[in-house]
Formats: structure tokens, sequence, C-alpha cells
């Protein structure tokens, strides 16, 4: 039996809008949909073996039908040629079987759609949008469709059109990824967690309106100064400022105090300083230093605003009572020593003995043989500063972060061993920061130790305590183990 098809699904499928369906296949066809290789099938047993296919009455009469269904015969190894130059990546060869295909059959439309891809893939730009428009009103409302025309106009710098087809995507299916991808491309959109431990929460907000949805959603509910902590590391991050200022300041208005309220208030300072608010950064710093003068980190502050300020002749003085409150504050200690460019090498290595001198008058601080370890890793004096991080690690070994730079720094020199030496050494490694256990892993992973390194990086997948980034990141890295073939040791 001989049934219509819709005309434009015929055209998107490149098949002819009338097919014969065998009588016991018409039931399950609704259910199953109609495959090309069923329809060739079914069209050339209609040709060959039906009354009306081998009556030459019925083929005069229906001429056109029977023109359709030789061309769509005909055209089968055309397309296995196209397909095969695809998959080998061989654009022009599919390009050339695909506008055989075009010839042969006009309303082929899936060949014209495949032909625009291959176009732009071969950077013909000009072309490939010709195609795409000549196909417009069969696939008009397609998400795929106008994600791919969106891509060309991108190519070719069209960002309006570009941004035009993206919109018209995403309202034929709003969570069309390429779509919404290419939209953050663009500068619209922006991506963001809600709650940054919870991948669920990803969503995405117009780039002009991140500040007005996200405290718009924190007004929603009585929020505690964590909480305003956990969005303040998270946007800090991202360097979205003004967020990240909101935020410093609702923890604070919160009631964060301790060291939640100094992570507040510097926090806060830095936000107005990266916004160009230098006056009021400066009125903020002086006085949080005169309120908390023992805070290394107040004076740091105050220090970098003077310099924004154009009063850096008083920021040493500020220095220098940073690392009277703490010699191991780091962003003190390179701001006294560092030079401006801190990958100089011969500027770095000049700086090292004043550095060193510092150490030595301050033997008990990590943080400043942190800093000294740090130098001599630049001026290329591996086996210095691996002994430096060891011997800082010795002076603070509840410092996560210090350890955790110690390893990576041992993971860069293929010692692994001795990452997972030191890992022994700690009590209960899952209790600790997660990337000392990423290095583990890593370590683990290194020596082929395949069975040890997908058990520690699953842990930190789920962990979740973590930010949902690095959790996908150790996803990704268990996928990428199972995907390798295993090292033979």
């Amino acid at each position: 039996m001989l049934i219509g098809l819709d005309e434009n699904t015929a055209r998107r499928q490149g098949i002819p809008a009338r097919m014969p369906v065998p009588r016991g296949e018409f039931e399950g066809l609704a259910e199953k949909g109609l495959g090309i290789d069923a329809a060739r099938k079914w069209i050339k047993d209609f040709l060959t073996n039906s009354e009306p296919g081998k009556s030459g009455v019925w083929r005069k009469q229906n001429s056109a039908l029977v023109s359709q269904f030789e061309a769509f015969l005909d055209k089968a190894p055309v397309w296995e040629r196209a397909q095969k130059a695809f998959a080998e990546r061989d654009y022009e060869k599919a390009i050339s079987a695909l506008k055989r295909i075009t010839v042969m059959d006009p309303d082929d439309h899936a060949a014209r759609l495949n032909l625009a891809s291959a176009q732009a893939n071969t950077g013909d730009y000009p072309a490939a949008l010709k195609s795409f428009q000549a196909i417009r009103k069969t696939f008009q409302g397609d998400a795929d469709y106008h994600v791919a025309v969106g891509q060309v106009h991108l190519a070719m710098q069209k960002k309006d059109a570009a941004l035009d087809e993206m919109v018209l995507a995403l309202e034929a299916k709003p969570d069309c990824q390429p779509a919404l991808d290419a939209m953050v491309q663009l500068g619209v959109l922006v991506p963001l967690y809600e709650n940054p431990r919870d991948a669920a929460s990803l969503v995405y907000v117009r780039s002009d309106a991140v500040f007005t949805y996200l405290t718009g959603q924190w007004d929603e509910a009585p929020r505690d100064s964590a909480f305003y902590l956990e969005q303040l590391a998270y946007h800090e991050r991202e360097l979205r400022h003004d967020v990240a200022l909101a935020a410093a300041e609702r923890a604070m208005a919160a009631g964060a105090d301790g060291e939640r309220g100094e992570r507040a208030q510097l926090a806060r300072i830095a936000a107005l300083r990266a916004l160009g608010r230098v006056d009021e950064a400066l009125v903020a710093a002086e006085a949080y230093a005169a309120q908390a003068p023992s805070s290394s980190g107040a004076w740091v502050e105050l220090a970098k605003c003077l310099s924004q300020a154009g009063r850096g002749a008083e920021a040493p003085a500020a220095i220098e009572r940073a690392l009277e409150s703490d010699p191991g504050d780091l962003a003190a200690l390179s701001l006294r020593f560092w030079p401006q460019d801190p990958a100089d090498i011969q500027q770095v290595n000049a700086a090292i003995p004043a550095l060193a001198a510092f150490v030595a008058a301050h033997p008990d601080s990590a943080g400043a043989r942190r800093s000294l370890a740090r130098a001599e890793l630049v001026a290329g004096r591996i086996d210095d500063a691996l002994a430096g991080f060891a011997s800082a690690v010795a002076l603070a070994p509840e410092d996560d972060d210090l350890r955790a730079e110690y390893w990576s720094e041992l993971g860069k020199q293929q010692r692994y061993k001795e990452i997972l030496a030191d890992a022994a050494k700690l009590e209960d490694i899952g209790k600790r920061d997660w990337k000392l256990r990423w290095n583990e892993a890593e370590a683990y992973a290194a020596l082929g130790k395949n069975i040890e390194a997908r058990a520690a990086f699953s842990a930190i997948n789920f962990d979740e305590s973590l930010h949902v980034d690095v959790r996908r990141r150790a996803k990704r890295a268990v996928k990428t183990m199972d995907e390798t073939p295993p090292v033979v040791t």
C-alpha cells in the first residue's frame, strides 16, 4: 500500500513523499518510525515484485513517482561515499558526493544540510550559508539547524546574526547546550552555580543581569555568614567583583567574626580595588588596619590601596607592619622582596639573597621559607626549592595548601614515590584538602597503580563538600583511566 508522508518530513529525511509500506509493517510504523534502510528495501520490493510496480501502464501513469523511487535507490551508493568521506574527514570528497545527490534529487534536503556542514568544515562559509539558507523553510524550528547556521555566522564574524540563530535554537529547545555555549561565547549569557557544590544548580543568566539575579536569589531565604563566604570564594575566583563585594558585605552584616570576619573585610577591600573604587577601598583598608592592627592581611590591603591611589611611597611602611604581624604572609613577602614580574629569572635571582636573609632571621616561619622556595624554583634551583618546601612543611604540617604545593612540585619532577611516602605519614588523608588527595591520585596513576588512583579520584568525585567543577575533573580523570590501557611495569 502507498502512504503519503508530510512533505517537509520527507525532504528532511531525503525520502519520497509517497512510500510503499507492506501491510504487515503499517501498524508498527508509528511506533518504530521510517528508517532509510527500510524505505530502500520496501521501494525496491515494490518496483520489482508488486503488481503496480511491474505494470507498464501504472508506471507510465505515475512516471514522476517512479522517477523519485528510482532516484532514491540510485543515490544510495553515493550517500555511502559521502558518509565514508565524512568519517575520514575528507570534506572535499564529501562535497563532491553530496552535490551529485542534490542533482539526482533536488528535494533531498538531508543531502543539502550535510553539504552545508561539509562546506563549513572546509572554511567556505559563504557557500555553507547559501546551502543552509536554501533549506531554511524545511528546517525552520529545528534547534540543531539553527545552531549550525549560527556557527557559520560566528565564523564570519556576524555576531548579531549568530545571536538571532541561537535564540531560535533555544526557542525550539530551551536546554540546547550548543546554543547555550555559543551565547556564552558571544558574551550574552553567563553560566553560574547558585550552589557551587551542586551541579544541578547550574543556570545561564544574561551577562548584564548576573548581580541582580544572584542578589535576588539570596534574598529569597535567610542566609548565614558561611553561605555568603562560600558565594564570595566562588565569585571572587570567577572575577565577578561586584558579586564578591555584595557577598562580603552580606557576610559582615550576617555577623561574620574571627577568621571569617577578617576574610570578609579583606575581600570587601580587594573587591572595591578591583572595581576601581580606590578611594572607598583606601578608607576601608585604613579603618580595618586600625581596627585589627595584628592582621597582616589588613596591612597588605592597605599597601595595595596606597599604591593604587598614587601614594606608593607610603606602601613600604604598611608592608613592614604586615611582616611584623606575620613574617610568613606570602602576599607581604611578594610585595617586599619579589620583582614586579615574578617570572623574570634575572630579577628573581637578584632578590633571593635578601629573601634568604629574611628567612634566616625568621627560622620558624613556614611562609617565609615557602616564598624562598618559590623564588628558587623560578631561578632553576630545583633541589634547593624542594628542600625548602620540605622544611616549610615540617614547620607547618597542618597547612594543606603548603603541602599540596610541595607535592605538585614533586610531581612536576616525577618524584611520585616521595609524594606517596609523605602521604603515608598523614593519619587520614581523606579528611584533608582535596588538592592533597588529587596529588596523591596523580602519583598513583603515574606509577601505574590504577586501582589506588581510581579509588582516590572517585573519592574526590563523590565528596559533596567540594565545588562541582573539582568533582567533575575527578570524574573525567576516572573516565580517562578507564579508557587508557594499564601501564605495564
